[in-house]
């Protein structure tokens, strides 16, 4: 029943109602931030695919405490936005026409067909008109994020080695290997209860000495293996040491290039692998590295300032959270 409750709650905004006070829920104060309010209405409209992604995940009591959790997040970043755009107002941030019309412009090339734009349009309950006003708020945000975060951090050649130097775990690249695979799947008698399938094993052992007589390998992986990887003849992405099954992982590191593992089991079924690259691990030099770091000392120091800025603007507004 509480289940049932809260999706009524959430859900209620695109619900219609003829009732005056069904219209007043939804349309009620959940918080004012200095000369503007956020409604239930609003909130709604951001937490509703929250809620549908963790109805699909959790139920009752623990539902609604995780949605709970969601809501006072959104709402927090609602206020913050609300704050950082009255800023950009205050500020007088504008945004020239063609600098929009690039925002239109790389917002409509995301979706993969021009009806897509009209489908979501229709499902926010949203015009073009609104559009271009949400797109224009948001890049009104960026200018003056840039101008009071981005362009006050510096990250200096000293802070990045430094880091490197003190995180060199972070920059440890593992042995990997790339195989090809093939597959044959034990019965679902055998995998249900754990045990072997013996008929499935005689097949693959058949197969595998063909492949070491000299049979093709690819045209035997082609023909016979039931892996997602069989129609590309059973090749498929790098694996890092420690990412598989621990009989899988010491057939494939131990093998050479070119060899076969020999016959494989795990729960699923049995397999052989061809071993066909192999990287050894190594550490990533700081050149290499020095990219990233630099990227993500920046994007910590700007969080970091945005919360500082952040809270100096919170203590000059007005927020009341109903």
């Amino acid at each position: 029943m509480k289940k049932l409750l809260l999706a009524i709650f959430i859900f209620g905004s695109c619900l219609p109602s003829s009732h005056a006070a069904d219209r007043e829920l939804l349309d009620r104060v959940v918080a004012v931030v200095n000369d503007e309010v956020i409604t239930q209405a609003e909130l709604d409209n951001f937490l509703r695919p929250v809620y549908e992604q963790y109805n699909k995940e959790y139920s009752g009591e623990e539902l609604m405490k995780i949605v709970q959790e969601a809501r006072q997040k959104i709402l927090n970043q609602m206020i913050e936005d609300k704050l950082v755009y009255q800023e950009a107002v205050r500020e007088e941030i504008v945004v020239k026409d063609e600098d929009l019309e690039k925002e239109m412009d790389q917002f409509k090339s995301k979706m993969e067909k021009p009806e897509e734009l009209d489908l979501m349009l229709e499902k926010e309950g949203m015009t073009l008109k609104d559009l271009r006003e949400r797109l224009r708020k948001q890049a009104m945000i960026r200018q003056l994020q840039d101008r009071e975060i981005r362009s006050k951090v510096v990250v200096s050649p000293a802070e990045a080695e430094d880091f490197y130097k003190k995180n060199t775990d972070k920059f440890q690249v593992k042995e990997r290997v790339r195989v090809r695979s093939l597959t044959l799947k034990k019965g679902d008698e055998s995998r249900q209860k754990g045990i072997p399938d013996e008929a499935v094993r005689k097949k693959i052992e058949e197969l595998y000495q063909q492949a070491e007589a000299g049979g093709k390998f690819e045209e035997i992986v082609k023909r016979f293996s039931e892996d997602t990887h069989a129609s590309q003849e059973g090749t498929g992405d790098w694996i890092e040491q420690g990412a598989m099954i621990e009989s899988v992982d010491k057939a494939i590191f131990t093998t050479p290039v070119g060899k076969l593992t020999g016959v494989v089991e795990t729960p699923i079924g049995y397999h052989v692998f061809r071993i066909e690259e192999k990287q050894p691990g190594k550490t990533v030099p700081f050149e290499e590295a020095k990219e990233q770091i630099n990227n993500y000392l920046f994007q910590q120091k700007s969080n970091a300032r945005f919360r500082d800025w952040m809270e100096e603007i919170k203590k000059a507004a007005y927020i009341s959270i109903r």
